[in-house]
């Protein structure tokens, strides 16, 4: 059995996953921006008492990663975390070889088994997770693409109001994730919310018009929660990029589900899904 887990900025999700891939149960722990290293290794002992013996562990980190080292370098959602060498920790835990990789990229994987599983077969795609933050990932050529550094992706920091927007955490002004993240959509303002829309279709009709992809998929708990907002999004997309780029582009939900994160970093620790490197 391989355990798939997804750290955010409200749960941690674990997943237990049979030698196929498939879903087997799932179970989850609140977490909060106070769960500081400390305290999520605490829980990651809980976690074994659930999980029982495992021969691998894949964990989607809510941040920036690198990967080849197993280091959660840092989160915009998470205090105290600058880098930490996870992977190596949590191996201590487990007992067992763990794959450390970002959230999103560990969705996209979902995702891809998702629409494999109905015989879709995916070339390049764009994920989007609207959630706690704003996380992206890319396929290209059927794989996951993690760029030099294994950064690739990171939508959430496409500034479309550098000089007047708000502040991110990121040290910049008007990134996507200060303008459009979940809590924004919650919130309900209309010309908040309004605003939030139209920078979404900014910055992502840039990336379709950097990457032309075939498919741009948006998922998370603000599009799962706000109803109209794919197709809002969607519109504000298309109005944005260029035509024939648009025109070439399915935009669509998520599909892989709540347990995207958790099942492809399970995944991604049973090697089911290698990145280009």
């Amino acid at each position: 059995m391989t355990l798939g887990l997804d750290l955010g900025g409200t749960k941690l999700l674990a997943a237990k996953l049979d030698g196929t891939g498939r879903l087997l149960e799932t179970r989850r722990w609140p977490t909060g921006r106070h769960t500081s290293p400390a305290v999520f290794l605490a829980t990651l002992a809980e976690v074994r008492a659930w999980s029982g013996p495992v021969r691998a562990v894949g964990l989607g980190f809510p941040g920036l990663v690198d990967t080849q080292r197993g280091i959660a370098r840092s989160s915009v959602m998470l205090d105290a975390w600058t880098d930490v060498p996870l992977a190596a920790q949590a191996a201590e835990i487990f007992g067992a070889p763990v794959r450390l990789e970002n959230d999103v990229n560990a969705a996209a994987v979902a995702e891809l088994r998702a629409r494999n599983d109905v015989g879709e077969i995916v070339a390049d795609l764009v994920f989007v997770a609207l959630g706690t933050g704003i996380g992206g990932a890319l396929v290209l050529g059927g794989r996951l693409y993690p760029g030099t550094t294994g950064l690739a992706g990171e939508v959430g920091h496409v500034s479309v109001e550098p000089w007047a927007g708000p502040p991110c955490r990121c040290g910049r002004r008007g990134c996507l994730g200060a303008l459009a993240a979940g809590e924004v959509f919650a919130r309900g303002d209309g010309a908040e919310v309004q605003r939030a829309v139209e920078a979404l279709g900014a910055g992502l009709a840039s990336v379709l018009n950097v990457l032309n992809p075939g498919l741009l998929v948006l998922g998370g708990g603000a599009i799962e929660r706000a109803d109209g907002l794919l197709t809002h999004v969607a519109q504000a997309v298309r109005a944005q990029a260029m035509p024939e780029i648009a025109a070439a582009c399915r935009i669509e939900r998520a599909r892989a589900g709540a347990a995207a994160g958790a099942w492809g970093a399970g995944l991604l620790a049973q090697g089911s899904v290698e990145p280009c490197l």
